[in-house]
């Protein structure tokens, strides 16, 4: 295990594991766990080996949102590094979609206000039965800025629209309803549920899987066309790969296929 004092990372196998370790403050988000988390999305693409990322919190907690009392994300802040910071947060987001590993949040207990950003930025989302959800910044005099970019992506707008406006604590049964997470399930199926699917997904191309995950991100704001005409150039793409040949070749053969990632 690599460790960056309030970020972990972790390889077993064809999988990553990279846990936001502030237990003490139940994982909020601060300077140093954004630069980790960077670094390690980073080292994780770099790595051929890998075929997917499992991004958790540490001691039962996933995120709690930014460390207000570090001055939002950074200590003894001056009013624009506190801006340059909030912007840190954000390109963060955008990389964990473009990162070219599926990313799969694995959320127990607090996914609250900047965790909602990392938890909706991620592929996947398993929450334990016990996980609570919410964007509670408008009680402390706030709006869910940042978040609410990612929040009106995933989930139907009135819905976000009082998630914001309320600030209340969701469960994760209602999560799944709403569509905010993949599923949610009994506690003492958390760990087998989440280690099913990063198997299910280390199994797979991880360079399709790279290719596909570009693909889903970049249309989602395009119109109907333009993302056809983007999504042509993308299977013309996918079609020359070597991992398609050998997907339809051990389809034929009636075998498991041994991917190449390239």
């Amino acid at each position: 295990m690599t460790e960056a004092k309030e970020v972990l990372y972790e390889v077993e196998g064809r999988i990553a594991t990279i846990t936001i370790n502030r237990p003490e403050k139940r994982n909020a988000i601060s300077g140093e766990v954004i630069e980790g988390l960077n670094r390690y999305l980073d080292e994780s693409d770099a790595n051929p080996e890998l075929s997917g990322i499992v991004l958790t919190g540490a001691e039962g907690n996933f995120c709690s949102g930014a460390d207000l009392g570090g001055g939002g994300f950074i200590h003894n802040p001056s009013f624009i590094d506190v801006h340059e910071g909030r912007w840190n947060y954000a390109q963060l987001l955008v990389r964990m979609n473009r990162c070219n590993k599926p990313i799969l949040a694995a959320v127990e207990g607090y996914c609250l206000a900047g965790g909602i950003g990392l938890c909706l930025s991620s592929d996947i989302v398993i929450a334990s039965e016990d996980a609570k959800f919410g964007t509670p910044e408008i009680k402390r005099g706030l709006w869910p800025y940042m978040v609410t970019a990612i929040l009106i992506r995933n989930v139907g707008r009135k819905k976000a629209l009082e998630l914001c406006m309320t600030g209340e604590r969701i469960s994760a049964a209602e999560a799944e309803r709403i569509g905010m997470i993949n599923y949610a399930v009994p506690k003492d199926e958390f760990k087998d549920r989440v280690e099913q699917m990063a198997k299910k997904l280390a199994s797979l191309s991880p360079a399709i899987l790279g290719l596909g995950k570009h693909s889903f991100y970049r249309i989602a704001d395009m119109s109907t066309e333009d993302g056809l005409d983007y999504l042509r150039s993308q299977l013309t793409i996918n079609s020359q790969t070597e991992d398609i040949a050998e997907g339809v070749r051990a389809f034929l053969e009636k075998r498991e296929p041994q991917w190449k990632g390239r």
